[in-house]
């Protein structure tokens, strides 16, 4: 276990005017006292400390310790040379009480020690200047402005710890935020993903197949137009239903779930692919959020078979029980191993309800997407 180091509490390192103007009143009071009532030829070397012990108070706050005992050796000195005082021992009265409410116990302490060191120096060498309990009593002050010193550290400190919490925890609050909006970011970024690609997938390979049968077959370029248009309003359906969510004004029109599946594999097998789907189980079972995600793990299976497999056939399996398992395979070409952002995307919305994915070359050829998703999963 390592010791902590001993700091004084300091907040700002600049000098700011009210201790300027502090120090310099003081040194200007120890020089009139020095210049008018001490002896000329003892004026010049009783100044030099005297206006030590005055600027020592400037730097009290910032360098709490060598100020206190730039104060204390100036004051001694002057003790020493034989200058007795009425003013220049309280400037070491203002920088014992300066001192102790900024250091750590250990620096405090010695100034405590050098402060009654310093006033029991003085009453020794001016033993007239006051009798034994008036000494006592300066002696009482002395200590109680270190006891004073000491409660304005502790509060100082408090404030300090306080500061540094709350500093924390906006922090804290301030990367949640950016992580919840990162998460809002790629939920997002799934939704459109999921909307605008079925569907502008839809719509192309109807696109395609309506221009080559404008001439040959004008109904099914008609059907074509018609699928295309009925695709087009229900992806704007969906988009304007998300941003509704997104600002909380989705009200009670209900998201896609499970429900849904008939019609989704319906609008995809308008485009020329044969679906079956097959859903097994009890589907009130599944929540309203699990089934959203249901929905567009299979809405995103089957956008990829269209943009990839070149498949003709495509089998969907939904089976409730302990859990929700999802399967996808078709007879295609198969994948090439490498994930695009719509299986991430699947990969994704499974990992937010804690289930799995695998996906790969089906057994007899094709590809093969298999989801499993706990039951009453809730991200």
């Amino acid at each position: 276990m390592t010791a902590r180091p001993v700091r004084s509490l300091t907040i700002d390192p600049r000098i700011r005017a009210p201790e300027l103007l502090l120090a310099a009143a003081a040194t200007l009071l120890i020089l009139l006292e020095i210049w008018v009532l001490d002896q000329p030829e003892l004026r010049l070397a009783r100044s030099v400390p005297g206006i030590a012990a005055g600027v020592s108070l400037a730097f009290l706050r910032t360098k709490p310790f060598a100020a206190y005992l730039m104060n204390g050796v100036a004051i001694v000195t002057l003790i020493a040379l034989g200058h007795p005082s009425d003013f220049y021992q309280w400037t070491n009265l203002i920088a014992i009480f300066g001192a102790s409410s900024r250091l750590e116990l250990r620096e405090a302490s010695l100034v405590l020690a050098f402060g009654v060191a310093g006033v029991v120096f003085y009453f020794i060498r001016f033993p007239d200047e006051a009798p034994l309990t008036v000494a006592a009593a300066v002696l009482a002050i002395w200590i109680a402005a270190w006891f004073a010193g000491r409660a304005q550290f502790s509060r100082l400190r408090e404030a300090e710890v306080t500061h540094d919490r709350d500093v924390t925890r906006a922090e804290l609050a301030a990367r949640q935020a950016g992580m919840e909006l990162e998460e809002e970011r790629s939920r997002v970024a799934r939704e459109l993903h999921d909307i605008i690609g079925h569907s502008v997938n839809v719509m192309v390979l109807h696109a395609g197949a309506g221009q080559g049968a404008v001439e040959t077959d004008p109904a099914t370029a008609r059907r074509s137009l018609e699928t295309i248009a009925a695709t087009g309003r229900k992806a704007l359906a969906d988009l304007d239903l998300m941003l509704d969510v997104l600002h909380g004004e989705a009200g009670n029109r209900p998201l896609p779930g499970i429900e849904q599946l008939d019609e989704l594999c319906r609008s995809v097998a308008e485009t020329g692919l044969s679906v079956d789907l097959s859903v097994t189980g009890d589907r009130s079972e599944v929540n309203p959020s699990l089934g959203v995600t249901v929905y567009r793990i299979v809405q995103e299976g089957l956008t990829n078979v269209i943009k990839h497999a070149e498949a003709r056939q495509v089998s969907v399996e939904v089976a409730i029980g302990n859990e929700v398992s999802i399967a996808l395979f078709d007879d295609g070409v198969g994948g090439d191993g490498h994930p695009g952002r719509g299986l991430r995307g699947i990969e994704e919305r499974a990992y937010l309800h804690g289930g799995t994915v695998t996906y790969g070359d089906g057994a007899d050829g094709g590809f093969e997407l298999r989801c499993r998703l706990p039951l009453g999963a809730v991200p």
